[in-house]
């Protein structure tokens, strides 16, 4: 192979270097230069392309421009059914370069060897700047400053459309234009690949106007929809190996239970099962699935495991939550909107109210079953197959599991069920005890939960109580002070680990990143009010320092983590106070507001909703008889960049407390909108998911674990009670970034709905969720 020229040009701050060579096959590879270790920066060898195509510490493709015009694009987010890589990077992507969204062809997400960044997969837009817009803007500016040389012509005097530059009266494809070279585009990136957040394209290449958008803002479908309904997506419970066994694991009878014996398998009946007992890890393997569970079953008869009582358990968790726990060992935090004196202000108010409200554990609980494959070679290498939010972290948790380092591990990531948080730290459940299996019998090991392992011992959205006092003056908010109570939301542990005493992450602790602290995440929207005073108490995951297995209840991060837990109480709360001023809920919020973007959201929602203007509760309210009564109410919230407003219209059964929310209507300002149908149906499907968490989401537990073990005892919405939707999306070019479009809506319907039974009834329930049996009972008081 001939080389006839080499040139480096310097792209604001990127790297251009090209070699001339006689075969005529080019593709522009954008890769990074790693800022950090000396690890990051390439001192470890390349590992061949067909075993590990894009080592995450090497120079590694982004995207890839060939030949015949079309565009390759690579990206560690994982796909959850959020089609956001699928859709909007393609839009980004192809905005940036001036091409048709159809040129991006190919997407691949997630999997380590096939993707350069890591990180979870959650902010996908990123105020604006995913890690691939900037790419794609360091490679148009590099593939003008080819054309440039090419054409003769000066920078400045070029055009691109559809990826085809043009000036002096002469035009280049960028196929063309990267035809038989072999360019390497070295860009700066900085962060942490395993971490939770993973790395970042730094610097500030130049980005297209929003003025001159052409495929931003317009509805594409997604390429991942067709493949799933036509039953063609490769989904991780699809994945078989040659000579894999199938595995299922006997979990603790408790949560702080250890081992004393582990049953046998009765060969008579299952003569090609065996346990695998590592600590207090047991699990049974079988050269088929049946097998495998009838054997589990077996020995968990069998199995002796010891007694543990050492939690609250639902009956008694608010009152251990505020009388019990530790709330002095984790600093406390305050908002970054306190202002004034709301302790003064609340002492000398006429009208004030003073208020306490719940929050359940709620679980994740993906429909389909959390699975995973581990392939443990006799060479030491490890591949996992599974669905999870961040393959690079799960990597790094693995190795350390196994004492290994990370370029032993490869995750291969694969369609699934979401998670909706739950493995955005790389742990979704089972990946580490098919591993473990693996190892065991030097076989791939299939692990798949069983609902009851899924419900039991995987984690939960955290519990949470908030105590509120406000005061009202001449229609206004004139004092608010909240104090936020929540245990550690983010413990990344691999269970199977934990079990089998082998090397894990630490529980969640007062010197973490994400440790025992309970920061301020929901952004203080009523600027008008003039004494604010927000604090964030945080400790200890409630069983964790009395398990023997340092268990406990494990908590994680859920759709809108955090900021669900404070923007419930503070938007009931908002509603109380626009009922104690005797002021109409929307007037009452717009009132207090200085946001234009808050204030439109809100007038938007309030006009394509029907809402009727007038102080809470109805004049038809009442909390007894037979017939159903109607009200309607309203929440607000701001997040990554997005205004949200949100009306829940609903019928209520005093008798029985029974809710039907019959409308649900949401107004959505995430800045530019990028895909409009894209958006809409992720709004929907998070105000689904929200509806289900207001009425139904409770894991209950007792004084060992969580009791839910099906869909029974943890019911979901179902397809009967979906009401109607509406979404009306603000387009805001004017931002100039794009705001997430999706997370919030799960955290809107709570205070919305909780709001209009208040309206319908004249009561307000704090708690959630809003159970018959809960909403009859204070009915009745």
């Amino acid at each position: 192979m001939k080389i006839n020229s080499s040139k480096s040009i310097d792209v604001f701050g990127a790297t251009l270097s090209r070699r001339q060579f006689v075969k005529t096959s080019g593709v522009l590879a954008v890769g990074i230069s790693f800022a950090g270790s000396a690890t990051l920066r390439g001192a470890t060898p390349r590992v061949p392309v067909a075993e590990n195509s894009l080592d995450p510490y090497l120079a590694t493709s982004w995207l890839e421009i060939h030949e015949d015009n079309t565009v390759t694009i690579r990206t560690g987010k994982s796909d959850f059914g959020q089609g956001s890589v699928y859709t909007s990077y393609r839009q980004i992507v192809a905005e940036e370069l001036s091409m048709p969204f159809e040129a991006i062809t190919t997407v691949v997400t997630g999997s380590t060897h096939e993707t350069p960044d890591g990180g979870g997969s959650f902010g996908f837009l990123n105020d604006g700047t995913p890690n691939l817009r900037k790419v794609a803007a360091y490679t148009y500016q590099a593939l003008l400053d080819l054309a440039a040389t090419k054409l003769g012509v000066p920078k400045s005097g070029l055009t691109v459309k559809d990826g085809v530059v043009s000036g002096g009266g002469k035009s280049i494809s960028y196929g063309d234009l990267v035809k038989g070279q072999q360019l390497k585009l070295t860009i700066p990136v900085s962060g942490d690949l395993t971490s939770i957040v993973g790395l970042s394209v730094d610097g500030n290449p130049p980005l297209k106007p929003v003025s001159e958008y052409t495929v931003i803002g317009k509805s594409f479908p997604s390429s991942a929809i067709q493949a799933k309904v036509t039953a063609k997506a490769n989904w991780a419970t699809d994945v078989r190996l040659p000579g894999m066994l199938h595995g299922r694991v006997v979990h603790p009878k408790t949560l702080g239970s250890t081992l004393e014996s582990a049953g046998k398998v009765d060969k008579t009946k299952y003569p090609n099962s065996q346990v695998i007992v590592k600590g207090n890890l047991v699990g049974v393997v079988a050269p088929t699935e049946w097998e495998a569970i009838q054997a589990a079953m077996q020995v968990a008869a069998d199995t002796k495991w010891t007694d543990w009582k050492g939690l609250p358990g639902s009956a008694k968790l608010y009152d251990h939550l505020r009388n019990e726990a530790d709330w002095k060992s984790t600093p406390v935090t305050k908002g970054r909107a306190d202002k004034g004196d709301a302790g003064a202000a609340l002492g000398s108010a006429s009208k004030k109210l003073s208020a306490s409200y719940q929050v359940a554990y709620m679980k994740h609980a993906p429909i389909g079953p959390t699975m995973a494959v581990g392939d443990v070679h006799a060479d030491g290498m490890v591949h996992i197959h599974t669905h999870n939010q961040n393959p690079q972290q799960l990597r790094a948790e693995i190795a350390k599991m196994l004492g290994v380092t990370i370029d032993k591990v490869i995750v291969h990531n694969y369609a699934g069920p979401g998670h909706y948080g739950r493995s955005n730290g790389g742990n979704a459940g089972a990946e580490d005890e098919a591993v473990l299996l693996s190892q065991a019998v030097g076989k791939p090991v299939r692990v798949q939960w069983m609902r009851a392992d899924d419900m039991q011992w995987s984690t939960q959205s955290a519990a949470a109580f908030s105590d509120v006092q406000l005061a009202v003056d001449q229609g206004k908010l004139a004092a608010y002070q909240i104090d936020h109570y929540m245990p550690a939301m983010q413990d990344d542990r691999l269970v199977g680990a934990v079990l089998a005493g082998l090397p894990t992450q630490v529980p969640p602790d007062t010197h973490d990143d994400f440790g025992t602290s309970n920061g301020i995440s929901d952004p203080w929207l009523y600027s008008q009010t003039q004494n604010v005073a927000e604090y964030g108490h945080g400790t200890f995951q409630v069983g964790q320092k009395t398990s023997p297995l340092v268990v406990g209840l494990r908590d994680h991060s859920m759709r809108t983590p955090g900021q669900f837990q404070q923007n419930y109480p503070r938007e009931l709360a908002i509603n109380e106070a626009a009922a104690l001023a005797g002021v109409d809920a929307i007037q009452f919020r717009i009132d207090n507001l200085k946001e234009e973007r808050a204030i439109a959201a809100l007038k938007t929602v309030r006009d394509a909703s029907g809402w009727d203007l007038r102080p809470s509760p109805s004049p038809k309210a009442t909390a007894t008889g037979k017939e159903a009564v109607r009200g309607r109410g309203v929440s607000l919230m701001l997040r990554d960049g997005t205004y949200w407003a949100c009306v829940c219209h609903i019928a209520v059964i005093p008798q029985t407390g029974a809710i039907k929310v019959e409308k649900c209507t949401f107004a959505v300002d995430p800045g530019v909108v990028i895909n409009p149908a894209h958006l809409k149906r992720q709004v929907e499907g998070g105000a689904m998911m929200g509806i289900s968490i207001a009425l139904l989401e409770e894991a209950m537990t007792d004084e060992s674990g969580v009791t839910c073990d099906d869909w029974n005892s943890y019911p979901i919405l179902n397809m009967a009670d979906i009401p109607e939707m509406k979404v009306v999306l603000i387009n805001n070019p004017k931002v100039g970034a794009y705001g997430g479009g999706s997370e919030a809506a799960n955290a809107l319907a709570a205070p919305a709905i909780a709001a209009a039974l208040h309206d319908a009834t004249g009561k307000v329930l704090r708690r959630l969720p809003l159970k018959p049996a809960y909403v009859a009972e204070l009915l009745k008081s």
